[in-house]
């Protein structure tokens, strides 16, 4: 607290006690005072704004001795009256003093002037800061602080309001007091980028007027400013109806009807009332009052269904970083209805604008529909191919966004994942926004990675009957009522994680691109690229959860059930491979030293227990019977879990989310396994290897990231030094273990992970063989795949429910295309011209070789038997 009049410190603390202050405040203000005197910046003459900047300054600050057009403040708070003298003199006594000081910059718009900074424009008092700083000796530090009191964006239209009470950005003293007074719980202080005034005018250039330096030093000091401002509100507000006449107006739009029209005049009015009608659908209303009514609904429904939501301090100073810069463009993993949600909370929690989302045009029935739109949400056919005027708008209105400097947000993924992997990604909406960044000059674009977790998802149900072929249940407003059903259910936490942004021009240039628009070859060639770089950010930053570390431990385990001290036991393992593969561990997870917390292990797994997907066994209580505990355990050392069979496929969904940590090793155990003999030469494993991630990355795209054969090189290194696997000379044998285990249950344990892949892609090349009768579809072929998995689990040919996949069947399917078994038609799937039915059951063999059943112990003869 600054020294000062206590009366009128006393009489304000309570209104700024709970400001939230810029988390680099004090590292800041403390370096700065080290230098010399400090001068805080407030873009517009605020009162309120002053008594803020006074409240949170750091102790040991030097008292504030000048205050921009109020002298009255600056005696209030040292507590002692000061001679009337001018205002540029007041500063350079303040200054000499080494004093602190307030300046403002701006006058708020009123009726008779639209703007203006303070009195005779201020001129006169930034010329004597610079002519201090020319003869002092001690630096002077300029902070611009930006004050936010309400999150509603500026208006590009003055108001009546506006115009009598001032914007909200540059409210008057009767604005400033309401806000503070209603939203004093919620202000927010943010701070701007420091300018060190001596070398601020030591980077000018020679021979530049005094009037020249202070214009200079006003557009540094506003848009620092207005960066933090902008970062925490986005752009001025347009209204949708002039955002739609200037899509409408674009020259490609204009372009392409005219030349639909093919010259006739009644046809171009149709086609442009036909492009009316389309802008209206797609262009997003951002509703301040919506907004903030979704501020309070986020806060309710995350708090009460979530226990906690775990984010990532540096990723998120990363993208506040991005956003400064330029436009920042989100691209999440999309696992669940509520990422979008739970985004948008962290985004508002961390003071950093809400983005417009492109939905897919399934959302937006009544009345959903119309809420995501006032609250951000543009609407998107799923596929607009051979549609031209459509497409042109959709280019039209993203380049529209980009320009004015919306942050934007969609999902790359295309749909929600069925299995808590990562998809594909789909390029359309991402072509377009790379083409409309390439073109825009003056405002770099960045692409953020955004990785989602869950220990548990809301609609972990339906996606595990989706996936096994129960059908898509369309979106409706009925479907609002299966999410109020959820929410009595525990669902742990939620992690986001935000990856390093993908600066568009840096990449550009990586890629040898000079200037002005690339051809369509080399934009595809960036598309690619960023595509290749954000799944790479979103896989590299799932974070390790305890759910998806109970969930690995339980689907994993040899046996029927495994007890508390065990799970414990196994998630530090799991815990350990994943870290040296460069995952990282939730704060929440580990103590301070790095080990993990119990009580978290224990947490996750009550979660799966109250939502019926573990069971909790107590010795002399449920063993021995299917009921759940009539008691709570008095020690959880005293419990042992299991699971459901009909919850597999739903406690795979959170496995699946970092299964990609686990996945080289398991594909090095599982290759050595299936060749089923204790010396195996170094070549064949290696091959052997490679062959399988080749296969498996249709499922498990990270196998496709960067070379199969580097990687499996260097996973098998990993393993020699582990003592799993042991060389010898030109061949590979098992190694002699560790502390922790024997090298052959090391290895089965790795295999285990990939058990679930192996035994779809099983039930895929058994499905092979009824095309050799009938030409099928994409659909009729997964669904008899599934009937024939589902017979398989029955009759025990494969153990895991899990396996029964509707979207891993249909990778394998890919795969076998690629392997040429395949070929796809226009009426279908059928058999490649070569391929015979032998081929299909060879496969299948090959397949069941590397399943678990094949997975049987060391012989003594050097084979495993």
């Amino acid at each position: 607290m600054l020294p000062g009049s206590p009366g009128l410190l006393t009489l304000t603390r309570r209104f700024f006690a709970k400001l939230r202050v810029d988390e680099g405040w004090n590292a800041v203000v403390r370096d700065a005072a080290t230098r010399g005197p400090v001068v805080f910046v407030l873009r517009t003459v605020s009162l309120v704004d002053a008594l803020a900047v006074a409240n949170v300054a750091e102790d040991g600050l030097p008292p504030i001795g000048f205050a921009h057009d109020m002298p009255w403040l600056s005696a209030a708070l040292v507590g002692k009256s000061r001679p009337v003298v001018s205002q540029e003199t007041a500063l350079g006594r303040a200054l000499s003093n080494g004093e602190t000081s307030i300046l403002f910059l701006k006058r708020r718009p009123t009726v008779l002037t639209k703007t203006g900074r303070a009195r005779s424009e201020g001129d006169d008092v930034l010329a004597a800061l610079i002519e201090h700083a020319r003869k002092g000796e001690r630096e002077v530090t300029l902070l611009p602080v930006t004050l936010l009191w309400t999150m509603r964006p500026d208006n590009q239209r003055l108001s009546a309001l506006d115009a009598v009470f001032g914007t909200t950005d540059m409210p008057g003293d009767f604005r400033a007091l309401s806000q503070l007074l209603l939203r004093y719980e919620g202000g927010a202080l943010r701070l701007g980028e420091p300018v060190r005034l001596k070398e601020f005018l030591a980077s000018q250039e020679g021979g530049t007027t005094d009037y020249t330096q202070v214009r200079r030093l006003t557009y540094a000091l506003l848009s620092r400013a207005e960066r933090e401002r902008r970062t925490a509100v986005g752009p001025t507000r347009k209204t949708p109806a002039r955002v739609r006449e200037e899509v409408l107006r674009s020259p490609k739009v204009m372009a392409i009807a005219k030349d639909l029209s093919e010259g006739d005049p009644t046809k171009l009015a149709e086609i442009e009332a036909r492009a009316r009608e389309m802008a209206m659908q797609l262009v997003a209303d951002p509703n301040a009052d919506m907004l903030r009514a979704f501020e309070q609904i986020l806060d309710g429904l995350v708090h009460r269904v979530f226990a906690e939501v775990d984010v990532d301090p540096e990723g998120v100073e990363s993208l506040r970083e991005a956003a400064r810069r330029g436009t920042v463009v989100l691209l999440p993993s999309h696992k669940s209805h509520v990422d979008y949600v739970i985004l948008s909370y962290v985004l508002r929690k961390n003071l950093l604008e809400l983005p417009v989302v492109a939905a897919g045009d399934n959302l937006a029935f009544f009345p959903v529909g119309e809420m995501l739109r006032r609250g951000g949400a543009f609407f998107i056919k799923r596929d607009f191919r051979g549609d031209r005027l459509y497409a042109a708008i959709v280019d039209a209105y993203v380049r529209k966004l980009l320009r004015d400097g919306w942050a934007i947000e969609f999902y790359l993924e295309g749909g929600r994942s069925r299995t808590g992997k990562l998809l594909r990604p789909k390029l359309g909406l991402l072509n377009l926004v790379v083409d409309a960044g390439l073109a825009l000059e003056g405002r770099p674009v960045a692409f953020v990675p955004v990785s989602i977790g869950y220990e548990r998802m809301m609609e972990d149900f339906e996606l595990a009957q989706e996936k096994a072929g129960g059908k898509k249940q369309r979106e409706s407003a009925r479907s609002l009522l299966a999410v109020a059903d959820a929410l009595g259910d525990p669902y742990g936490r939620v992690s986001v994680r935000f990856g390093a942004p993908i600066d568009l021009p840096t990449l550009r240039a990586e890629l040898g691109i000079g200037p002005g628009q690339p051809t369509p070859a080399k934009r595809r060639s960036v598309t690619n690229k960023v595509a290749a770089l954000v799944i790479r950010g979103i896989h590299a930053n799932a974070e390790l959860t305890a759910g998806a570390l109970v969930a690995t431990a339980l689907l994993d385990m040899p046996g029927r059930g495994l007890s508390h001290r065990d799970l414990v036991a196994e998630c530090a393992r799991l815990l350990e491979i994943a870290r040296r593969e460069g995952a990282h561990a939730s704060t929440t997870l580990v103590h301070g030293d790095g080990r993990l917390k119990e009580t978290r292990i224990r947490e996750a797994a009550t979660v799966f227990f109250q939502g019926g997907l573990v069971k909790r066994h107590i010795p002399d209580d449920t063993l021995g019977r299917d009921s759940q505990p009539t008691r709570e355990p008095t020690s959880f050392d005293d419990v042992v879990y299991a699971i459901p069979e009909e919850a597999r496929s739903r406690l795979d969904l959170v496995k699946n989310q970092i299964l990609h940590f686990y996945a080289d090793r398991a594909l090095v155990a599982v290759a050595f396994l299936s060749l089923r003999s204790r010396v195996v030469p170094r070549g064949r494993l290696l091959a052997e290897i490679a062959e399988l991630g080749r296969m498996f990355s249709h499922d498990l795209i990270s196998l496709d990231d960067g070379s199969i054969d580097d990687r499996a090189e260097r996973t098998l290194e990993s393993m020699i030094e582990r003592g799993q696997l042991a060389a010898v000379g030109d061949t590979v044998t098992l190694g002699p273990g560790d502390s922790e285990g024997a090298a052959l249950a090391w290895l089965h344990e790795h295999a285990a992970h990939l058990a679930a892949t192996v035994e779809a892609y099983r039930v895929a090349a058994r499905s092979v063989r009824v095309l050799f009768d009938e030409t099928l579809d994409l659909k009729q072929l997964t669904s008899r795949a599934l009937r024939i998995g589902r017979d398989m689990f029955l009759g025990g040919e494969i153990d895991r429910r899990e396996a029964v996949s509707g979207p891993t069947i249909q990778a394998a399917f890919e795969a076998f295309l690629e392997r040429k078994l395949l070929e796809r038609t226009k009426d279908g799937f059928k058999p490649a011209a070569t391929a015979t039915i032998e081929d299909a059951r060879a496969l299948e063999a090959y397949l069941a070789a590397a399943s678990p059943r094949a997975r049987v112990s060391l012989g003594a003869g050097g084979a495993f038997s």
